[in-house]
């Protein structure tokens, strides 16, 4: 690995456990330098503000969210196994993941949230049109449905159920229960029998 490479990944690495201890805005780029025995040059070298600094640390956890996807997607030839341990997944995710840094990221850092959103967004209206598709191929789920409108309908109940400031701590419950109400309405039985078959791992 490259000198830079390990530069940014040990500033990243810093920033990250700041943020997660203190939270984005109580964290400033002297307490970040200090915490790594860097000077601010050094890290304005790599990062020309602290908007990019999070820019960077923020985008660099929506890549790694969408490799994880992506290989449990990979990995798997039964669509209604894949939303399961998807959803094993974002539920983690959402229980992990610190009410504070969320609404922090909303309020003080606006555009990189939309940013981060607007990819997600995208990448789940793909990922289960084409779960629903296959789905359907293999009589898991009911050939009449149209798996575009199906997505739209579930991403944006998913949205819209999660991205309530109020309900911040209750996100993975919300969407573990979106997630049944989604496959329950659009397996077949025998796709119902495969999910009764999985759901005891994540219910």
């Amino acid at each position: 690995m490259k000198k830079e490479s390990l530069y940014i990944n040990r500033i990243l690495q810093a920033a990250d456990q700041l943020y997660r201890k203190h939270g984005f805005r109580a964290v400033s780029m002297d307490d970040l330098a200090k915490e790594i025995g860097m000077s601010k040059k050094t890290i304005y070298k790599f990062f020309s503000s602290k908007n990019k600094l999070v820019e960077a640390l923020v985008m660099e956890h929506t890549e790694k969210q969408r490799q994880e996807i992506s290989a449990i997607v990979e990995k798997n030839n039964d669509p209604i196994k894949t939303m399961v341990e998807i959803g094993q997944l974002v539920s983690t995710y959402y229980t992990e993941m610190s009410p504070d840094i969320i609404l922090e990221l909303k309020k003080y850092f606006f555009e990189i949230w939309q940013q981060v959103d607007k990819m997600q967004t995208e990448q789940m209206l793909l990922g289960i049109t084409k779960n629903l598709i296959a789905g359907v191929k293999l009589g898991l789920y009911r050939k009449e449905i149209d798996p575009e409108f199906i997505a739209k309908v579930y991403v944006n109940s998913v949205i819209s159920a999660c991205d309530n400031d109020d309900q911040i701590t209750g996100k993975a419950l919300y969407y573990m229960m979106l997630l049944q109400y989604h496959l329950q309405g659009v397996m077949t039985e025998k796709g119902r029998r495969l999910f009764e078959k999985y759901k005891a791992s994540f219910i």
